[in-house]
């Protein structure tokens, strides 16, 4: 395990485009090329559609790159479900276990049509025997990917049923430090309302990871004041911004940090502002600036 902070890049932009993923080694190997050109040198784990996972590290490999802190997606508003997706987080984090991954962040996913989707970044629909499910839900599949040896981060996402600063903080507290550990996102977080830096101070003992995200606050202010939904209000240039050119206090949230921290801090842009090898070495340049000496590689 590495004993120092690490620079990692998501590279959602180039994959998903309108709603559309495209996984393929043949999508995704033209992005590492790029970013690795820029200088990354870890990217998150995700192993390509067309991909056997026991060809993925060889073939990471052969970009230069390392695989990084990955993410489960599921639903968790069904009890009658959440042995189901336990099962699916615990086969996800046998994957990432194989990749050599200690942790993986965890975050809830609903469909497009889902109120919270409709309705973004406002609690919409907030129930309190719902957010009690979610919570054993998502505590069931942190024990089912600890059973594999990865321990699980909770992953703040608008649009999901953890979306508010009360729902994070809730979720954390309730599961406990032994059950989940926090994998923060500064752009879903600062889009939500939350006050990031300090929401990152409280629980600076438990980040094994974080997503670098940046927003404008004049594109939330308009998502809101207009309700537009999920897709709407992300549209390029309005809510996503590269890292530094947007309105959070990225710095702010860096100097939250553990002294200890050995995590990743990966730079994620979902939907850049300019073309994409332009976004990324913008947010390379950018960390290269500002991240603590030791997290370059």
């Amino acid at each position: 395990m590495s004993t120092q902070p690490r620079l990692a890049v998501n590279p959602i932009a180039y994959w998903l485009i309108d709603g559309t993923p495209d996984r393929s080694t043949a999508n995704l190997g033209r992005a590492f090329a790029e970013l690795a050109d820029i200088g990354y040198r870890a990217v998150k784990a995700d192993v390509p559609s067309d991909m056997n996972p026991a060809d993925y590290l060889p073939w990471l490999e052969g970009f230069g790159l390392a695989p990084a802190v990955s993410l489960f997606n599921g639903s968790f508003d069904d009890p009658a479900r959440h042995a189901e997706v336990a099962e699916a987080a615990g086969r996800f984090a046998a994957v990432q276990a194989g990749l050599g991954q200690s942790v993986c962040m965890i975050s809830t996913i609903e469909p497009p049509g889902s109120p919270r989707m409709l309705r973004p970044a406002v609690g919409t629909d907030a129930d309190e025997g719902r957010l009690s499910g979610v919570i054993d839900g998502m505590g069931a599949a942190c024990r089912a990917m600890q059973a594999e040896g990865v321990t699980a981060a909770l992953h703040p996402h608008v649009g999901g049923w953890v979306e508010t600063e009360a729902e994070i903080r809730r979720v954390l507290d309730e599961l406990g430090a032994g059950v989940i550990s926090f994998g923060p996102d500064t752009g879903h977080m600062s889009w939500a309302g939350a006050d990031v830096a300090q929401v990152l101070r409280d629980y600076a003992d438990r980040i094994v990871a974080i997503h670098l995200k940046d927003t404008f606050a004049a594109g939330i202010a308009r998502a809101d004041a207009d309700g537009l939904d999920y897709r709407q209000a992300t549209l390029p240039g309005r809510i996503w911004a590269e890292p530094g050119a947007g309105d959070v206090d990225l710095q702010g949230c860096i100097d939250a940090f553990a002294s200890g921290f050995t995590g990743d801090y990966m730079i994620e842009v979902d939907v850049p502002t300019v073309p994409l090898r332009e976004c990324h070495q913008i947010a390379y340049d950018w960390a290269m600036s500002t991240l603590p000496r030791g997290a370059s590689s």
